[in-house]
C-alpha cells in the first residue's frame, strides 16, 4: 500500500509535455540563428560608415559623391554585407557638411513561405565638409 500511495505523489514532466517543450525552444532557437547574421550585418555597415567618416576626416580633400559612393560600396564589399545595394545609399550636402545615409531592410526566409524582415532606417553619417 505503501508503493502505491508513493507513486501517486510523483510529479514529473510527461512525454508530450517534453516534446511540447523542445518543439517551443527548437522554434526561438531558429529564429534567434536567422535574426542574428542581420544585425551583425547591421553591425558592419555602421563600422564601414565610420571608417568612412574617419578616412574623411584624415584626407584633405573633399570627395565627391560618386567616389563616396564607391569607397563605401568597398567597405561592404570587403565586410561581405549582402543586402545593401548601391539604392540603399544617398549622400546630400547640407551646407558645409556632407550626410552619407544607408537606409535598407534585410529579408530573411524563416520557413517556407514566411519571411522575416528587418529594417534599419536612417543609418547615418556626417563627414565633415571643405
Amino acid at each position: 500500500m505503501t508503493r502505491i500511495a508513493a507513486r501517486g505523489r510523483q510529479d514529473g514532466m510527461t512525454y508530450l509535455g517534453m516534446l511540447m517543450l523542445l518543439i517551443v525552444v527548437a522554434f526561438f532557437a531558429v529564429v534567434v540563428i536567422k535574426v542574428l547574421p542581420i544585425y551583425l550585418e547591421n553591425f558592419k555597415v555602421k563600422s564601414s560608415l565610420d571608417s568612412l567618416a574617419q578616412e574623411a576626416k584624415n584626407n584633405p580633400v573633399a570627395l565627391s559623391p560618386p567616389e563616396l559612393e564607391k569607397l563605401l560600396l568597398n567597405r561592404l564589399a570587403v565586410n561581405d554585407v549582402d543586402h545593401v545595394k548601391k539604392e540603399d545609399i544617398k549622400i546630400r550636402k547640407e551646407g558645409h557638411n556632407t550626410f552619407v545615409v544607408v537606409d535598407y531592410e534585410a529579408r530573411v526566409t524563416l520557413f517556407d513561405n514566411l519571411d522575416l524582415v528587418a529594417r534599419f532606417p536612417n543609418t547615418r553619417v556626417e563627414l565633415g565638409g571643405p
